[in-house]
């Protein structure tokens, strides 16, 4: 997990977007506004997993414990604003088959580049898919440096108002798979009443530090 592709890889990922939301808290969760969508994230096994967030709540980090698990893994998930509430199906298709693996391309050759030509990215499948009732694009991307491979399964869910992006790390390739389906699987998205026709959406008020995601 320390392999130092990987690394850049994520960080380039998580800082491709500004994050915007509002998080509330777990105990007395605050009804939800109009238009809105509050996303609740937990590990699938919490006993097996060191769980780190930013100030902000909008990146979530889970480690996987010494022992705990066949194979090292990191888990992460971050929150931005979607770039629409309603992807239109040839749109995302283009995304998942043309653009997410073009920018891990570009990624790639900056990678060779910088290292001569020991590390390598490739994307070994990307595709559109419906996660939690939403669209969705999942993307397995593979991180070689000499005989040591690395697996990265991201899925990228159009919630609504929000994109969540959920990044699964481990060289464990189908441990990795069953990562990145169990935090998915685990998360818990709700939606506020629709907003009347011809409202503008409010911007997005500062989060506040806790444990569920609430964003418009």
């Amino acid at each position: 997990m320390k392999n130092s592709i990987v690394a850049a890889v994520v960080c380039a990922l998580l800082l491709a977007a500004p994050a915007s939301a509002e998080t509330a808290g777990d105990d007395a969760p605050k009804p939800i506004k109009p238009g809105a969508v509050r996303i609740t994230t937990k590990a699938p096994e919490p006993d097996k997993w060191d769980a780190q967030r930013s100030a902000n709540g909008m990146l979530r980090v889970f480690k996987c414990k010494p022992l705990a698990c066949p194979d090292a893994a990191t888990v992460t998930i971050t929150f931005s604003k979607s770039p629409t509430r309603h992807p239109d199906p040839q749109a995302l298709e283009k995304f998942a088959k043309i653009e997410l693996p073009k920018s891990m391309r570009a990624l790639d050759a900056a990678r060779e580049i910088l290292t001569d030509g020991a590390e390598k990215i490739e994307t070994m499948s990307s595709k559109t898919a419906t996660l939690k009732g939403y669209p969705a694009v999942i993307s397995e991307n593979k991180f070689s440096k000499g005989k040591t491979a690395t697996y990265l399964d991201i899925a990228i869910v159009f919630a609504g108002p929000v994109m969540i992006r959920v990044h699964a790390i481990s060289q464990n390739r189908d441990f990795a798979k069953k990562m990145l389906d169990q935090f998915v699987e685990a998360m818990r998205i709700e939606e506020g009443a629709p907003l009347p026709p011809g409202t503008e959406t409010m911007p997005a008020p500062k989060p506040m530090p806790d444990g569920t995601q609430k964003s418009i």
